[in-house]
């Protein structure tokens, strides 16, 4: 394995990074929708303004003028879908833990099989389905979990032997795996156009985006938002939506009430490679591999993948220095764990030419569920971010019950889960978010085992009894930052 990485690592070293790719994966201009905003004024005031041009302000954005709300304004402080948006590896994977998270992909997948049709926009809608493999049996009862859960939503899914597995991938090495979760559904989608597709359809409903403008501050006038300022001038509105991504924590300091949205970025790694002599078709089913912490999707006749290390590396975000996010620096020392386990999994990529290794930020939050919902603080102030690498397949979902949340009081789910107000101002303090991230992140590939307990950013709030339990053998849980006697353990 040693010499294997060596041979791709110096195929990668003397191979500059491949401009080709940029240029295909940036954002192209919609024209309908954003053809030289700079020349347009923005308007003086709107009922809503939303900030952030990813899937996620599209998403808000688009299903908000389908309920018929109009008077719209969508700012994005670069070009539309330049942010996370831009570098998201378009996995739409409906195999989720959470009830609501699965209702949000499933529609998600949903909305985007008949997004071209309706827009015209080319999404690069591709019905693959996923094969989730599992290497030990706890990991396969995980699976079936979530495998009944699939069915009661009337979602196909079927728990397959390591035999269907290499008949529905030729590439998969199956010798150490039990069984595997295949779900028929699941797709692919270049998360870039989806995004211009959302923002086409939205502006043929009359909303008005502008590109290249930076929100500064958020007016707030007796606990409700009363408008924005921006480097181009000042819109009056009653309803703010913060889908910022990894700006959002920053973006909710920048009014007269901070609206508290913890969440912060890391580091997240995924290669790409050249077509194999052989290229793979575009419909080969995605790969999850949660023991081995990857994912593997074809790409161009090639493979994407990349994975959920141990030792994640969290970013400085503060200050928006970056306008638009450029490919940040190769690690392939940190890249090398999950590197191997893809080439344990698909051994005959040993011969493969790696094009690139993305290195691109992503939202994490404190319990790894995203953020939506109205500030506790301030009235009209609303927010949809922090999705956990999740962006794509929660988009369509997540934009529709933001939506129906602001047009009707009340969402159609009980989204609950995600709301804004499971946070305090105590987990939004920097240093708690930074170690909170490094452990949430491996997690993500991690089994999930019921009454399960953070570790890092504990004895934030304690009781004057604390001590005196502790000492009678108390073991502890925290909810909202409070320690709180799960059970004792008696002496002896």
């Amino acid at each position: 394995a040693a010499r294997m990485f060596l041979r791709l690592l110096s195929d990668v070293r003397w191979r500059a990074a491949n401009p080709k790719w940029r240029g295909a994966t940036c954002s192209r201009r919609s024209t309908s929708s954003t053809a030289d905003s700079h020349l347009v004024a923005l308007p003086a005031q709107a009922q809503v303004v939303i900030c952030g041009g990813g899937i996620m302000g599209t998403s808000v954005a688009y299903h908000l003028s389908k309920m018929g709300w109009k008077d719209i304004v969508l700012l994005e402080q670069g070009r539309l879908a330049a942010g996370t948006t831009r570098f998201c590896a378009g996995i739409v994977s409906t195999a989720r833990h959470a009830a609501i998270e699965l209702k949000m992909a499933d529609y998600s997948n949903k909305l985007y099989q008949q997004l071209e049709q309706e827009t015209g926009v080319n999404t690069g809608y591709v019905k693959t389905g996923s094969i989730s493999l599992a290497q030990t049996q706890d990991r396969l009862i995980s699976l079936k979990r979530v495998a009944s859960s699939l069915r009661v939503m009337g979602i196909p899914c079927e728990i397959i032997t390591p035999k269907q597995v290499a008949q529905l991938h030729p590439l998969i090495n199956i010798h150490d795996l039990v069984g595997a979760m295949y779900v028929p559904e699941d797709a692919l989608v270049s998360s870039a156009n989806v995004s211009l597709a959302l923002a086409t359809a939205a502006s043929r409903n009359g909303v008005q985006i502008h590109e290249r403008t930076s929100v500064s501050h958020i007016s707030v006038q007796k606990g409700r938002v009363t408008g924005v300022d921006t480097d181009r001038g000042q819109i009056q509105c009653q309803y703010f939506v913060n889908c910022a991504g990894q700006w959002a924590y920053e973006l909710g300091h920048s009014g007269e009430e901070p609206v508290h949205i913890p969440l912060h970025a890391c580091e997240h790694f995924y290669l790409l490679t050249h077509p194999l002599n052989e290229p793979l078709a575009s419909n080969l089913p995605t790969i999850i591999d949660p023991d081995g912490r990857i994912y593997v999707r074809s790409w161009q006749g090639g493979i994407l993948s990349g994975g959920f290390e141990k030792n994640p590396k969290p970013l400085f975000t503060e200050g928006r220095n970056q306008l638009e996010i450029q490919n940040l620096q190769e690690d392939w020392d940190h890249f090398e764990p999950l590197l191997s386990a893809l080439l344990r999994r698909m051994p005959d990529l040993e011969a493969l030419q790696i094009m690139q290794l993305v290195n691109c930020p992503e939202s994490f939050t404190p319990d790894m569920r995203c953020i939506m919902g109205e500030s506790p603080t301030v009235r009209g102030y609303f927010v949809l971010a922090g999705m956990n690498s999740a962006g794509v397949s929660y988009g369509g979902g997540a934009g529709k019950y933001l939506a129906e949340w602001m047009v009707n009081g009340y969402p159609s789910e009980n989204v609950w889960p995600l709301d804004l107000k499971r946070f305090g101002t105590l987990q939004s303090s920097r240093t708690f978010l930074r170690h909170r991230v490094m452990e949430v992140m491996p997690l993500m590939c991690d089994l999930k085992v019921p009454r399960w307990d953070f570790q890092t950013g504990r004895q934030l709030r304690t009781s004057p009894l604390y001590d005196r339990l502790d000492a009678q053998g108390a073991r502890w849980m925290e909810k909202h930052g409070f320690e709180r006697v799960k059970y004792f353990v008696p002496p002896g």
